[in-house]
């Protein structure tokens, strides 16, 4: 953890997440901990508010825009998992947040950065770059810095649509659910294949690929539908 008093890790910090602030003073604040603060009232949990209800204005919507097909139920699942704790700090951890954070004694002593900090220090500094900027760069920049999160959320979509497809297909044709197996697994292990099988009364094994167990069920699935649908 670096003391932020210094011009070169406020810059280094910038750097990270694609912003300059105007007012360095509330990237300090959104970065000074509670344990930390001498102020009566804590800034940093002020902005952890402010920046709270900006997240969910921005993923809210961002689902909004992007799936227009979705219910209100389906984009709620994704909303909540965009903002839940864990991913805030899942985020904060991508950026190396926890280098910078600006801890009191009390905290200090822990070996780690507690997951609850760190997605409140997320949130206060989205907070602060708000009222720094303006909503149109706030949201360019939380974008940018849930991408992966966004990514995983539409993959984890992707991937069980040609399941529940298949599910659905099979049930209308009063047959039993499909059957997947694990075959093997193979390559490296930063670069793994999965072979996966899923059987169908009625109909010869089909298997598929993938670059996960999930990735290759889904795969699998869609051979399946294409075979039953070709009947």
């Amino acid at each position: 953890m670096n003391n932020l008093s210094n011009k070169a890790n406020l810059k280094m910090f910038e750097e990270i997440i694609k912003y300059n602030f105007n007012d360095k003073s509330l990237l300090t604040k959104s970065l000074t901990h509670t344990s930390a603060s001498t102020e009566k009232i804590s800034s940093m949990e002020r902005l952890e508010f402010l920046g709270d209800r900006i997240l969910g204005l921005v993923i809210s919507e961002e689902l909004f825009l992007k799936y227009p097909g979705l219910k209100e139920g389906e984009l709620s699942k994704k909303y909540s998992f965009l903002v839940q704790r864990s991913t805030c700090a899942k985020v904060a951890e991508n950026i190396g947040l926890n280098k910078f954070i600006i801890l009191g004694k009390s905290e200090l002593k822990n070996s780690q950065i507690k997951s609850s900090i760190l997605s409140n220090i997320m949130e206060a500094l989205i907070g602060s770059i708000f009222l720094d900027s303006d909503y149109s760069n706030t949201r360019k920049i939380v974008l940018n810095l849930w991408k992966e999160m966004i990514s995983s959320v539409e993959k984890a979509n992707n991937l069980s649509n040609s399941k529940s497809d298949l599910q659905e297909k099979i049930l209308s044709m009063n047959k039993k659910l499909p059957n997947y197996k694990l075959i093997s697994i193979q390559g490296e292990d930063h670069d793994p294949r999965f072979t996966i099988s899923v059987s169908v009364d009625g109909f010869n094994s089909v298997l598929a690929i993938g670059k996960s167990k999930q990735e290759a069920e889904k795969n699998a699935a869609e051979k399946m539908l294409k075979i039953i649908e070709n009947e």
